[in-house]
Parts: structure tokens; C-alpha cells; sequence
């Protein structure tokens, strides 16, 4: 009985060290073939919408603000987990009036028609990153200068490829989701692990409500448990990153808001004081005090709570418009 116990104790040991042991994720090496004029970039655009086929929701494509050639600035503007180009929509028409062409793309796995798909249990980092590298691809043709913008997970995805990709003039991280609230610290490579064997797992935005849940028509009501790990797999890569290369974009901001309820804030700390550490006069943060009010969807202005007449004028103020 004793060996017996002793066996289950060091089963037990060894599986805690590999559970929390420290996560630093996949590095994902940039394919960049940036569009060497406006017409290439047309073309890689109208290569993203085709995509967009009748299974997506009307306002959810990949939607492209253009002056009709060449632009000084060019915004790609990247939505947030389980939401659609929509929710961009307003702040990049207050980029287009502004003389910038803008894009914002379709991740994939979102923007369906059916808020119930189950399309993002099958969401990958490397399938992200092959899909930014498509957009910044065809962004390089619209104009001289490109600064990303991202949310929560593609705030994720534009570090990266501030990390990985030439040719960016600066991007802004909005709450990126590189550790989660519930989990963060010495819990999220057990957290993260965890979650990548939930295939086929979903959890809801609001339990009460499930489908009727508040906001954005536009919103899938639920995420993918196993979606959510990969997420988190990749943010460790990102910040993994960060402590062993410079940042190659220009500038990068991180956003964050104080209090926020889904993302760790000190993970985004420790991201821009990694970039900072490599390159100190090219990163900054800058965070929305509680007392503001601002949610963790800052964009979208059909988010409950939603503050843009706050955030959007610090928010051009950071992109530098």
C-alpha cells in the first residue's frame, strides 16, 4: 500500500511540473510577399472577399475603405474573438475621412451567419498567421505607410507580426489576450493546456442568457474552449518573442484598461516591457483608468457598456491620426 501511494505521488509531482511548467509556445516564422503596387493589392484583397461566401453574415466580410489609389497611411484594423469586420466599422470610417485607406479583414472561423457554428473549435495560430501575412501582403499596395490595430486576440496576432513581418510603420495592441483574468501567472500553462483538450467544448459569454446574450447582433454567443488554448499557446510564443528579438515594426503601443474582466493586464505589461528592454524609445503603453468605465471590447460600438466617444479619440491619437 505505501509503494502504491508513493507511486501516485510522484505520478502526481510529475504530472504538476509538466502542467505548470513554463509555457513559451510555437514560434511561427513570417511569409512576407507584400503587393508591390495598388493594383496587386486589389487583387489580394478581392482573394480575401472571395472568400466570404453566403454562409456569412451581411456586414461580417472583409470590408476594404479605399480613396481609389494610393494612400500616405493604410490601417488594417483586426477584430476580436467571435466578432466580425463590423466591429471596426465606425472607427475606420473615422480613418477613411481622415484620408487613409482602410482594411479590415475577416478572421477565419468568424463572421458566420450561424452564431451557433462550431467553426472556432478549429481555429490554429499558424492558419492566424497565414492569414495576417495575406492581409498585410495586399495592405503594402495601398499606400506608404501601415500601421495594424488589433483586439484581444488579433491584438495578439498584430505583436506577432510586429515581431515577424518587415515593412510596418507601427501597430497598436488593444487587451491582448495573452493570459486570461481566471488564470493568469503561474496557472496559465496549466490553463492553457488544459483548454487545448476540450475539442469540441464550448462556453458561453454570458451563462444566463447563452443565446440571447446583450451586444452585437453580430457576436457568436459562445467560444471554443480548445480555440482559447490555441490562442493561449500563441500569445506565450508572442511574449517568448519579445524577450529574445527586437521589435521590427517601428512603433508598437499596448492598450490596455484597468480592471478589464478578460484579460490579464500584467501579461500585456510584460510584453511592452520586453519590446521596451530591446528598443526602449520605440514601445509605449498606455492604459484607460476604471474610473473611465471603458470594457474590454473598447471598438464595438453596439458593445453593452461601450465608451467610444472615449476611446476612439485617444485611440487616433496612438495610431497617430
Amino acid at each position: 500500500m505505501r509503494r502504491f501511494m508513493m507511486i501516485l505521488i510522484t505520478l502526481a509531482l510529475v504530472s504538476g511540473v509538466l502542467l505548470f511548467r513554463p509555457l513559451e509556445g510555437v514560434h511561427i516564422l513570417a511569409h512576407p510577399h507584400p503587393a508591390t503596387n495598388y493594383a496587386q493589392a486589389l487583387a489580394g484583397v478581392e482573394a480575401l472577399q472571395v472568400l466570404d461566401g453566403p454562409e456569412i453574415a451581411g456586414g461580417c466580410g472583409t470590408r476594404l475603405m479605399t480613396h481609389g489609389a494610393p494612400t500616405r497611411r493604410v490601417f488594417v484594423l483586426y477584430h476580436g474573438l467571435t466578432n466580425c469586420p463590423e466591429q471596426f466599422r465606425t472607427l475606420g470610417e473615422s480613418l477613411f475621412v481622415r484620408g487613409a485607406n482602410v482594411l479590415i479583414p475577416r478572421m477565419p472561423h468568424h463572421g458566420l451567419a450561424d452564431r451557433m457554428t462550431d467553426d472556432l473549435d478549429r481555429l490554429e495560430a499558424r492558419e492566424l498567421c497565414a492569414w495576417c501575412d495575406r492581409t498585410l501582403d495586399a495592405a503594402a499596395g495601398l499606400g506608404d505607410s501601415v500601421t495594424i490595430v488589433g483586439l484581444s486576440l488579433s491584438a495578439v496576432v498584430a505583436a506577432w507580426a510586429a515581431e515577424e513581418r518587415p515593412g510596418i510603420d507601427r501597430v497598436v495592441v488593444l487587451a491582448p489576450l495573452l493570459e486570461t483574468r481566471l488564470a493568469a501567472g503561474a496557472l496559465a500553462p496549466a490553463a492553457a493546456r488544459f483548454l487545448l483538450t476540450q475539442r469540441g467544448r464550448f462556453a458561453w459569454w454570458d451563462g444566463k442568457l447563452k443565446q440571447e446574450v446583450r451586444g452585437p447582433s453580430h457576436v457568436y454567443p459562445r467560444f471554443s474552449l480548445r480555440g482559447t488554448g490555441e490562442a493561449l499557446c500563441f500569445g506565450a510564443g508572442v511574449l517568448t518573442t519579445a524577450r529574445r528579438a527586437p521589435l521590427r515594426a517601428r512603433l508598437g503601443v499596448v492598450v490596455t484598461v484597468e480592471g478589464d474582466q478578460a484579460i490579464d493586464n500584467a501579461a500585456a505589461h510584460r510584453l511592452v516591457a520586453a519590446w521596451r528592454a530591446k528598443a526602449p524609445s520605440r514601445a509605449s503603453e498606455y492604459q484607460f483608468p476604471a474610473s473611465l468605465g471603458v470594457v474590454h471590447d473598447m471598438i464595438d460600438p453596439e458593445q453593452v457598456g461601450a465608451k467610444t466617444e472615449i476611446v476612439y479619440p485617444v485611440l487616433l491619437r496612438l495610431m497617430g491620426m
